[in-house]
């Protein structure tokens, strides 16, 4: 019998684990948390740039900005509108940067194997302006010739990143509702004796191949989804603090009694569940609302 062997990972997989296992990015990474350290302890910023009051991430939706913008310069070169061009690239620049900036706050609260490649992602994007910014230098200078070459160069820079992010969204879920797709139980299930919840305790129960959270607050019953909605996170092992419960992994907030989310890098609330007592006991059932 010949031995079998083992599955081998597509290419654009081994380009990827290639990247993120560069020497050097964990260090610079450590380095860069470090520094950023005074900005991203600055709550209400991170919240702002996180995307919390939009109730999703903002850094998704201003990518595509800059992306757009620079993706149509060669077409206005191509029909010869330089004014148009220059202003298309000019715009795009300015876009780039708040991108940049809500992209450095949910870089910052990423580890691991994700960091590393999300700092690939974010120095690959930081090319890719310098390269339109050089474009734009070229322009306004007369330049046109080396303009469109530079904002080629940086298109096609800037698509390297792109999908970089693609695959950080799309294929490890970063920034994305880790709760989207949990729900039930669609009847009353008895999860705990109402005994064994009480205020200012964590206890997570077993339901439907999952955790649910079970607490009391001012005497009421709350049960929430144990996922954070932001990466996953256990919840049960987090702390409570003035009927809130605070992430143990990234210190995403949430309001125990409805699971409304109080503070970042979590967007989504906590979705809760239906709860009630009966006969000593308690029982769930799928989400509110």
């Amino acid at each position: 019998m010949t031995k079998q062997q083992a599955p081998t990972q597509p290419p654009y997989a081994q380009i990827v684990a290639a990247i993120e296992d560069l020497p050097g990015l964990e260090n610079l990474s450590e380095w860069l948390v470090n520094a950023l350290a005074p900005i991203t302890k600055r709550q209400k910023l991170m919240d702002l740039l996180h995307g919390r009051l939009l109730g999703h991430a903002l850094h998704p939706a201003l990518s595509d900005l800059p992306v757009g913008m620079w993706a149509s310069v060669p077409l206005l070169d191509l029909v010869g509108d330089r004014r148009g061009a220059t202003m298309l690239t000019a715009v795009g620049c300015v876009a780039a940067g708040a991108t940049a900036a809500t992209g450095t706050a949910d870089w910052s609260v990423t580890y691991g194997r994700d960091r590393r490649l999300a700092l690939v992602h974010g120095l690959a994007n930081a090319a890719a302006l310098a390269l339109q910014l050089g474009s734009l230098t070229a322009r306004l200078s007369g330049r046109t010739g080396r303009g469109r070459l530079l904002s080629i160069a940086g298109l096609a820079v800037g698509g390297t990143a792109a999908y970089l992010g693609g695959d950080l969204v799309l294929d490890r879920a970063l920034t994305v509702n880790h709760t989207a797709f949990l729900s039930g139980p669609g009847e009353w299930t008895d999860v705990a004796a109402d005994s064994d919840v009480t205020e200012g305790t964590l206890t997570a129960v077993d339901v439907d191949a999952r955790k649910v959270l079970l607490t009391r607050v001012a005497g009421k019953v709350c049960a929430l989804e144990n996922t954070c909605t932001h990466a996953g996170g256990p919840l049960n092992e987090g702390t409570v603090e003035d009927g809130e419960v605070v992430c143990p992994w990234h210190g995403s907030r949430f309001r125990l009694s409805d699971g409304a989310v109080l503070g970042g890098p979590a967007t989504f609330p906590q979705p809760q569940l239906e709860a009630r007592k009966m006969r000593g006991r308690i029982q769930i059932r799928g989400r509110k609302g």
